[in-house]
This record gives structure tokens, C-alpha cells and sequence, in this order.
């Protein structure tokens, strides 16, 4: 598989020297490109499997989050309120934080009607990493308040839940951070998958008056960018952007566009790039790869692909490591 490297920084961040980066008075790594198409075929279907199989026995181990001690509520500004959940670090002192941004499909995990909710498995999963890599993370859920649980098979034009609510929701959460006398205000992050992704760039767009604030960084998985290539976009802060080559849901074409206009108009823009060969939208998931017909606003009438692709999971979650290591310097 290839991973397309199109990182581009302008300006090295302090204090970088401690940790292997371009500083102050040292020449900059040069760009890489990630070829690991040697692998045959067989071995990459030998590691999915190997992979998916691991992950599906490893379920029953997994932490778990308790929805009801971890939910509060999140006042909006134009009025109303949408619940959130908590999810803090040990600890009295002022830590960084993450506002994390549920793609279409929401935060809860298909079950028994009645049944108490779960979280579906890519939250529990990203709770725990986030909270080891030292951020408090807080889940907005965009869904339940508004009378929905997934809006997935919905087109686009007949949703009601869109972008543009969920920016007030990402105000909400960020502006509760902030206020929050053991979060450093100086250091939230807004991460997003898909919708929520979407969602994250159209918050952070600091050629709105009303964009999010204060947001140190963001980082987006596959979202759609055709919407923004209508508006004027201005990026304040640095941004991870991990896209799948192969998606027929959200294709990276648009999203690549967009980074090449950010970059062109804003030259010192923080922007690292991801394009993974091979990868459909989904690929930092467990699951394998299936069409969903349910799915109308993908490129195939027939539905969209979804699901994940180990070797571009490892890449894209080291990528993300990275990158919340440097910024929150």
C-alpha cells in the first residue's frame, strides 16, 4: 500500500529539537514518500485478516464508557442545548483537550430498542488513546437531541441535522472547555471523522466572524470538502488531514483541492496531508471492507464502501500521534 505523503510546513514549531524536528538553526527533514507497495496481495489479506480477527477477539477487553456518569448538557448560544460526554484525566492541574466530532452515523452503537446506549466501538477505542496521549476529551452528541441516531442513509439536501448546526454545537463544547478550571484553553483541539470532520473545518473557517475559539489545532478524517470550495476559507491553526485514496463516499479530490488553495493563499499554513492508498472511507476502523447501499450520497449509486485497511489504521493513528505531540507544545 502507498501512503501519499503531501505534508507542507512553512515555519518549524518550538520547542521541535526535543523531539527530532526542524528548530531553529537546523535544516528540516525532507519530505518522505511511504512506498510499502512491495507487499504482495496475499500478505496484506494475511494482515487484514490476521488484524480483524485480533480486534474482534480483543472487543470483550476493551474499556468501557459509562454514557449516563459521563453525560452533561451543552447550552447553546442561540438557545436549546444538546448533550455531551466527559471524559476527563486524572489529575487538578490544567491539561489540553479534545472536542471529538461523531461522523453520520452518531455516537451510539446499533442495539435492542430500550436497551441502554453504547458507544460505538471507534469511540471507546479513540477515548482511551486520546486520554494516553494526556488530552481531557469531550463527545458532543449533535443526534439525540435533535430526534435523530443516524443520518447515514438521509441525503443531503433532506437532512435536518447539517454542518451548519453542528458549528454551534462545536462553539458550545469548545467555549465550555474553556471555562473549564482544569483544561489549558490554550491547547483544545477539534478532531472530526466524516460528518464530524466536515463539521471541524467549517467550525475552525477563520473567514467566518463566528468561527469556533480558541481551537490550538484540528485534525479530520475523511470529510467531504466540496461545500467549502464554495466559501472563502481561512485556516487560523494547524490541521491534520488523513483522507483515504480509494473513498466513493467522501472522495479526497475535493479536500485536496481545498489544501491546495489554503496553501497557495496562506503560505505559511500549518497543513499536513494524508492520502492512503487502498483506503476507503472508515480506514482507522476494525471492521472490513463492505459496500453500504443505504449510503445515497457517495459517488456509486449503488451504495458507498466503508471499512478499514490495517496498515493505513497504523500509519494514519501514528500521524495523529505526531501531530498532538507537536502542537500541544
Amino acid at each position: 500500500m502507498n501512503a501519499i505523503d503531501r505534508t507542507q510546513r512553512s515555519r518549524p514549531h518550538a520547542p521541535a529539537a526535543e523531539f527530532g524536528l526542524a528548530g531553529p538553526g537546523r535544516r528540516a527533514r525532507p519530505r518522505q514518500r511511504v512506498d510499502v507497495s512491495t507487499w504482495t496481495r496475499r500478505a496484506r489479506q494475511a494482515l487484514a485478516a490476521t488484524v480483524f480477527a485480533l480486534a474482534g477477539a480483543a472487543a470483550s477487553a476493551k474499556p468501557t464508557l459509562d454514557a449516563e456518569v459521563s453525560r452533561l448538557i451543552l447550552p447553546l448560544a442561540a438557545g436549546g442545548a444538546i448533550s455531551a460526554h466527559w471524559f476527563p484525566r486524572d489529575g487538578a492541574q490544567r491539561q489540553p483537550a479534545i472536542v471529538a466530532l461523531h461522523g453520520c452515523g452518531g455516537l451510539w452503537r446499533a442495539g435492542q430498542p430500550g436497551a441502554a446506549p453504547r458507544f460505538a466501538s471507534r469511540y471507546v477505542d479513540y477515548v482511551a488513546r486520546l486520554r494516553a496521549a494526556g488530552y481531557h476529551v469531550l463527545l458532543p452528541d449533535s443526534f439525540t437531541a435533535r430526534g435523530e441516531r443516524s443520518i447515514c442513509s438521509q441525503k443531503n439536501a433532506a437532512r435536518r441535522v447539517t454542518v451548519e448546526t453542528r458549528r454551534a454545537d462545536v462553539a458550545a463544547a469548545v467555549r465550555w472547555l474553556a471555562a473549564h478550571p482544569h483544561v489549558d484553553a490554550a491547547r483544545i483541539v477539534v478532531l472530526g471523522w466524516s460528518h464530524g470532520a466536515m463539521t471541524t473545518l467549517a467550525a475552525i473557517n477563520g473567514a467566518r466572524p463566528d468561527a469556533a475559539r480558541p481551537v490550538a489545532a484540528a485534525v479530520v478524517f475523511y470529510p467531504g470538502c466540496a461545500a467549502l470550495l464554495e466559501q472563502d476559507f481561512v485556516l487560523a491553526q494547524p490541521l491534520l488531514m488523513l483522507l483515504g485514496a480509494a473513498d466513493d463516499w467522501t472522495p479526497p479530490m475535493r479536500c485536496e483541492q481545498l489544501v491546495a488553495g489554503v496553501r497557495k493563499l496562506q503560505p505559511q499554513a500549518d497543513i499536513t496531508l494524508r492520502v492512503y492508498a487502498d483506503s476507503y472511507h472508515g480506514f482507522d476502523g476494525t471492521g472490513p471492507v463492505r459496500l453500504r447501499p443505504e449510503v445515497p450520497n457517495g459517488l456509486d449509486p449503488r451504495g458507498a464502501h466503508a471499512g478499514g485497511n490495517p496498515v493505513a489504521r497504523a500509519a494514519a493513528l501514528a500521524e495523529l500521534d505526531r501531530f498532538l505531540l507537536r502542537t500541544r507544545q
